[in-house]
């Protein structure tokens, strides 16, 4: 189905600062190691977030003005609320006052593909929201044309998208993705970069150079 109207994407992350990001990472590659790949992370889920020619947000979990930021060139906010399904609520209530759909992904899903993106806007044109299941049970996009309900969500868990559901039932679920968390996340992205280094070319080269 081809769509005509406008999409406004907003992204989760956080400033690429040793220590502050990817800790699981940090923990076998070292922080600043961790940092400078979460910022070649956060290059690529931009590029890829651009191929819907839309206004993009980066919603910051940290201070917005960090100079650490400036290298996406975006608008940035604060992320505002005691848990995720507050932030990510507050987000969309910002968002959605523009009077058109929102995608909403993390920054740690440097590979997710064009074609996922294109997906997820095309289900809200039959559905009020959309989500891209993750490998461990929660998701790494969420769209909407209302604010989605994420009370009593058990972030982090197996439960996040089936506790999701319950409160959004006429949600779309369309093709899932993984995000990069850990050495085991980082094993399978390094393993889809060698057969494809075109779904993330700043994170397929520097994990090139750091061997």
């Amino acid at each position: 189905m081809s769509i005509s109207r406008p999409t406004r994407v907003a992204l989760f992350g956080k400033p690429p600062v040793p220590g502050l990001v990817k800790t699981r990472l940090g923990a076998s590659l070292g922080d600043a190691v961790a940092a400078s790949l979460y910022r070649a992370f956060l290059l690529d889920a931009v590029a890829h977030a651009r191929c819907l020619r839309g206004p993009i947000t980066l919603f910051v979990d940290g201070d917005p003005a960090h100079p650490a930021l400036e290298v996406v060139e975006l608008p940035t906010w604060a992320q505002e609320g005691a848990d995720l399904g507050e932030r990510m609520a507050q987000c969309f209530a910002r968002e959605l006052a523009f009077g058109v759909p929102v995608l909403l992904a993390g920054t740690d899903v440097p590979t997710l593909p064009e074609r996922v993106w294109h997906a997820a806007r095309e289900a809200l044109e039959t559905h009020p929201q959309v989500y891209v299941p993750s490998v461990d049970g929660g998701y790494v996009l969420v769209g909407a044309r209302e604010v989605p309900r994420f009370d009593g969500v058990r972030w982090s868990t197996r439960h996040a998208l089936a506790d999701t559901l319950a409160q959004n039932p006429d949600a779309a679920v369309i093709e899932p993705w993984y995000d990069v968390d850990d050495a085991e996340d980082l094993r399978l992205l390094r393993l889809e970069l060698a057969l494809r280094p075109s779904a993330a070319p700043t994170t397929a080269a520097y994990l090139a150079r750091l061997g």
